[in-house]
């Protein structure tokens, strides 16, 4: 008896020194609707169990919810010999409310060397568009009591005159907003192409928010080129996406060296926080552009695919 018990005390502090642990959260807890947030996995393990091993699988969410990427993963040791591994997703909503990822990130295959995994701290408050208790939006504010003036009030042939003027305004910006609907309407008919996207995306590009428009970026362009193969590939990192398109006999070659010289400035933008400079995102947009253009004839139906 003595002789188990002794096995026992020995034997609970190794166990418990080769435990890993898994724990998932967001941050910030609280967003807007459709702002990014960062969805972090965190693995806690001995340095004898490679962190590589802990890493794979890979994130799937359903529609309500939009995976702009994944972060590069890092390690640290901690206390007492252990290692802190972690992984990070930028994420956004697209539905409001309190809303939690727990049964989605149940389905993430993690390595069997996981023993506990925390999930209760994946959930994230979404702000909506109307305000608690609001089923359609404000209304327009009012003028308040004597906004004129008690003595302009009195004088009528004045303000009959402004009366007028505001009349024909309105009627200018009717015509105005009505010719701008059927403008959006002929536009609805034919969907921008992806090369007009890109020209949209360059001259709203801002060096300040320099992250999100290289995220956009990135993303027009995997768009093409799953588009050019027929493959959705969407689950991939920016490098394993890279890594097919490269291994690809259906991408012609001058467009892979375009694409990954795209990847790679857009990379230390996205993920280490640079901060680009005009004449560095004109190139880029530049090289962008040429290996659309070579993914957009490969897709045409005339254009087949080139070697």
């Amino acid at each position: 008896m003595l002789i188990a018990l002794a096995i026992a005390l020995f034997a609970s502090p190794c166990a418990q020194a080769d435990e890993v642990r898994a724990q998932w959260r967001c941050e910030p807890e609280a967003v807007a609707l459709g702002e990014p947030f960062e969805l972090f996995l965190e693995l806690f393990h001995p340095a004898s169990v490679s962190a590589h091993e802990l890493t794979t699988g890979t994130l799937g969410l359903d529609e309500s919810w939009v995976v702009f990427g994944e972060l590069p993963v890092s390690s640290a040791a901690g206390d007492g010999g252990e290692v802190r591994t972690r992984r990070a997703w930028r994420v956004a909503s697209l539905e409001p409310g309190e809303r939690a990822l727990a049964e989605a990130l149940s389905k993430l295959a993690l390595s069997e060397r996981v023993t506990r995994i925390q999930v209760g701290d994946a959930r994230v408050e979404v702000s909506g568009v109307l305000a608690e208790g609001e089923d359609a939006p404000r209304p327009l504010r009012e003028f308040p009591d004597g906004f004129g003036g008690r003595d302009e009030a009195s004088e009528g042939p004045g303000w009959v005159g402004w009366i007028g003027l505001g009349t024909v305004l309105l009627a200018c910006a009717g015509g105005v907003l009505a010719w701008r609907r059927r403008r959006a309407r002929s536009s609805a008919a034919r969907p921008a192409t992806a090369l007009e996207r890109l020209g949209e995306l360059e001259r709203s590009f801002e060096p300040g928010r320099g992250s999100e428009g290289c995220y956009e970026l990135t993303r027009l362009l995997r768009a093409a080129g799953d588009g050019l193969r027929q493959k959705a590939r969407g689950g991939l990192t920016d490098e394993e996406w890279l890594a097919e398109i490269t291994a690809s006999l259906d991408v012609p070659r001058n467009a892979v060296s375009e694409l990954t010289a795209v990847f790679e400035r857009a990379g230390r933008v996205k993920y280490a926080g640079e901060a680009p400079t005009p004449w560095s995102m004109q190139e880029t947009f530049q090289r962008a552009r040429t290996a659309l253009e070579v993914l957009v004839a490969g897709a045409s139906p005339a254009g087949g695919t080139r070697p």
